[in-house]
């Protein structure tokens, strides 16, 4: 790949200097003065010992919020505790806040509920939310925000001891190789308050296949530790609301195996060995919650994992009574190559929101892809012509041809836990 690299115009037309922007004096926060760099015609960070590979220009930021949107939708609003069901917190902390669309996201909930006075800050190592550059600027006019640049691998992060009720991580995973998880932890302990809660939003990067079962909205609690109180009636009633959006709840008992498409295949295997190389994991989701477990700080550990389909899938079209067939096959083994999704008179076929959903999950997964190019192409051995040629084809079968009819599936997570007092 030939590329160039320039430093990424700032809003005003001028050179970024983040300084201006940090909150906080110490050597840890004092950051590169040439922040980004274009490559390739994509914005990327411009400190090469970061871990973090993903470019941070305007189409990876709305690829991500639109991720958030989709898990908002998921999760039934910006968090899953229910510490703050009767009273909101009062101090929020976004670790890795990148646009601060979270944050916005969660101001708007909360101020349509009378809550407007909840301060909220961001921290990330690069100044991308607001107008970036401007100390005054904020993701939404009428709320409270202070914006943190800081090198997070650099502690004591520039935050007092206890000052939050409610910290989130969101999406960090590419940005905490294992040799740090344990910093950041600590960091995350130092600054959340007794009895405020730590939650983590993850999306598995790996692509899996979802095969035929039968839901159940009754199946294992959410709640992780042995100290959780029990509220069932409440679970069953999230199951449901996941599965009229049409996603479905995960459990140890879910069926899933390696996709069948031959794209995703590919792009499985070059993805886990650049992250193992990096000491970064593809599938996050699968990893948060025995971490939370074993931190004694913490209790009342929840948890919800959904598996979102990329596109209609041929075994739901037939219905769950019809998924094995009388010789014992599944349905997708013998309906492979019979036709395409929407061939069917008969079966469940997809509401308007349920596609519209399926389709945020499915564009968001390709975005991915498109926007880990450098990283992918290397591992591949692709040159720059036969990469183009490769995501072509990628982009054509999944999103036109209808190549995640077999079930392959988003996976996301959101865990909560409440610091011990």
């Amino acid at each position: 790949m030939n590329s160039s690299e320039n430093l990424a115009p700032s809003s005003t037309g001028g050179s970024i200097t983040p300084s201006s922007t940090s909150t906080s004096n110490k050597p840890g926060s004092v950051i590169s003065p040439k922040p980004f760099v274009v490559r390739n015609n994509r914005t990327y960070i411009g400190d090469t010992s970061l871990p973090y590979m993903l470019p941070v220009d305007l189409a990876e930021l709305h690829r991500q919020s639109l991720r958030t949107l989709l898990m908002f939708q998921l999760f039934g609003g910006p968090i899953i505790s229910p510490a703050f069901t009767a009273k909101p917190p009062a101090r929020v902390l976004e670790v890795g806040c990148g646009s601060g669309f979270w944050s916005m996201m969660c101001h708007r909930f909360f101020a349509q509920k009378g809550h407007r006075n909840i301060s909220f800050t961001g921290m990330d190592v690069a100044p991308m939310s607001g107008t970036g550059v401007d100390p005054n600027s904020k993701p939404d006019k009428d709320m409270r925000w202070r914006f943190v640049l800081h090198d997070m691998r650099k502690t004591p992060w520039p935050l007092q001891d206890g000052e939050f009720d409610l910290i989130m991580v969101k999406d960090f995973a590419l940005a905490s190789p294992g040799n740090l998880a344990q910093l950041f932890f600590d960091e995350y302990m130092r600054v959340l308050k007794p009895g405020g809660v730590l939650e983590m939003w993850e999306s598995d990067m790996t692509i899996r296949m979802l095969r035929p079962h039968v839901p159940s909205t009754s199946g294992p609690p959410t709640h992780e530790s042995s100290d959780s109180e029990s509220d069932s009636d409440s679970d069953e009633d999230d199951d449901g609301d996941v599965a009229k959006l049409g996603a479905y709840v995960m459990t140890a008992n879910t069926p899933l195996s390696a996709p069948t498409n031959t794209f995703l295949v590919e792009y499985n295997g070059w993805l886990t060995k650049a992250l193992e190389a990096r000491a970064l994991s593809a599938m996050p989701c699968t990893v948060i919650g025995p971490i939370l477990l074993q931190e004694m700080s913490l209790a009342d550990v929840r948890s919800r994992r959904l598996a979102v389909p990329l596109s209609e899938v041929r075994w739901e079209r037939e219905g769950v009574g019809g998924v094995v067939t009388k010789d014992g096959k599944s349905y997708i083994d013998t309906m492979k190559g019979k036709g395409r999704p929407g061939d069917s008179k008969s079966g469940k076929t997809l509401t308007r929101d349920q596609a519209a959903l399926r389709r945020t999950a499915l564009e968001t997964t390709v975005g991915l892809i498109l926007a880990l190019e450098p990283l992918l192409r290397e591992f591949s051995g692709k040159s720059q012509d036969e990469w183009d040629g490769w995501t072509g084809k990628m982009m054509n079968d999944l999103m036109r041809d209808g190549g995640t009819r077999w079930g392959e599936c988003l996976e996301i997570g959101a865990w909560t836990a409440r610091k011990r007092k």
